[in-house]
């Protein structure tokens, strides 16, 4: 049931040139938001925004102008139409425990389990170009924590977040995910179905109001959001650049602990993991890493971890084929002739072998190259 104080929480997230600095500093002064959309809507928007150097007179004026505009009964239409819950740094049941101005104030989420919340959360990240390996090995372990009674957050982008939330949802379990648009926007648009099934497995987060697009701007901040939500970050693949690492950064300015998995020197995309394991990130080599860093953090007062078992892979294949195509591989992708080099077996037998790896779950073609999964 949507209440006037969610409504009117709504409404300051909705206005024009609001920012999560601007938002806190309003709640500040007001803590509740039924008192300050009353302040802002009676002019007292120079009480936020007095002293920002960057703004002149006449932009003062316009804030102030289109703050004095707040729309409660519309934000009360919204909400109620989508099903939005909010929550606001004042609240017991905040999600994020530090207060910090590059944080928002006000976080909104829609979804069938906003339980979800409670249970311990640990973020797995990483990027949207990987491997098949690194997909391989982020649903696997988000499956297997999240049969564990854990939480599992990630940005519903292509790639390693993909896979987490897929691992959590197939493992029955609760997954989070945090976008940089408004919660009715599906970004990327490949993503429709995978949004469902995260509403319906968990819950959406957002700190944008309904009709946001994305920008790049947007990206570090939920990158920061994710990392504030879980007590845990996970770098699975990783490039030197990129999301993944911006997310490990805040996760460790905010002392959440950071673990990485490693990789070869040959991947591209373990570059990013290698780096932040120099830099004194936890190697990742078990799901159970992940649950003794989760027992240093405050999450582990939040519910206890069921049995983790590590995730079961299908068994080897009895032929001598297989075998010496698994041992061919030596967890690292290779091609058909490179398989042919290290084996005794001819091309048909080669080809037999792989068809066998590949329907058993044992091994994956990608371009032109066999991958050990």
């Amino acid at each position: 049931m949507t209440t006037e104080r969610e409504s009117a929480l709504y409404a300051l997230v909705a206005l024009p040139r609001m920012t999560p600095s601007r938002l806190q500093r309003a709640l500040h002064i007001w803590p509740d938001p039924i008192d300050a959309v009353k302040g802002l809507a009676s002019g007292a928007a120079i009480k936020v925004i007095g002293d920002e150097r960057r703004l002149n007179d006449e932009g003062r004026s316009q804030i102030a102008a289109g703050w004095r505009m707040v729309d409660v009964l519309s934000a009360a239409r919204v909400i109620k139409r989508n099903g939005t819950r909010l929550r606001c740094l004042h609240d017991d049941d905040w999600p994020i425990e530090e207060e910090d101005t590059t944080l928002p104030a006000v976080l909104l989420n829609e979804g069938d389990r906003p339980c979800a919340l409670a249970a311990q959360r640990v973020a797995i990240v990483g990027t949207r170009a990987a491997s098949p390996h690194g997909v391989a090995d982020a649903h696997a372990l988000a499956a297997t924590l999240a049969e564990a009674g854990i939480t599992i957050v990630s940005g519903l982008a292509l790639g390693i977040d993909a896979a987490a939330h897929r691992g959590a949802i197939e493992a029955g379990g609760q997954t989070i995910g945090v976008v940089a648009t408004g919660l009715d926007v599906t970004y990327p648009r490949s993503h429709q179905s995978l949004y469902a099934s995260v509403r319906s497995r968990g819950i959406i987060v957002s700190e944008h109001p309904h009709g946001v697009g994305p920008r790049p701007e947007r990206f570090p901040v939920r990158n920061r959001i994710i990392a504030a939500l879980a007590d845990v970050v996970v770098v699975v693949e990783a490039a030197s650049r990129g999301g993944a690492l911006s997310t490990a950064a805040a996760a460790t300015a905010l002392g959440r602990p950071v673990l990485a998995q490693p990789g070869s020197t040959r991947n591209p995309v373990a570059a990013g993991c290698n780096s932040l394991i120099a830099d004194g990130a936890l190697p990742l080599l078990d799901a159970s890493d992940v649950v003794i860093a989760l027992g240093m953090t405050s999450g582990s007062r939040r519910a206890p971890i069921r049995n983790l078992s590590a995730a079961t892979k299908p068994t080897l294949p009895a032929d001598n084929a297989g075998r010496q195509v698994m041992r061919a591989l030596g967890g690292e992708p290779a091609s058909l002739d490179e398989i042919a080099l290290r084996t005794n077996l001819d091309a048909p037998g080669i080809a037999r072998a792989v068809e066998s790896l590949c329907t058993l779950g044992l091994a994956k073609r990608v371009r032109g190259l066999i991958w050990p999964l």
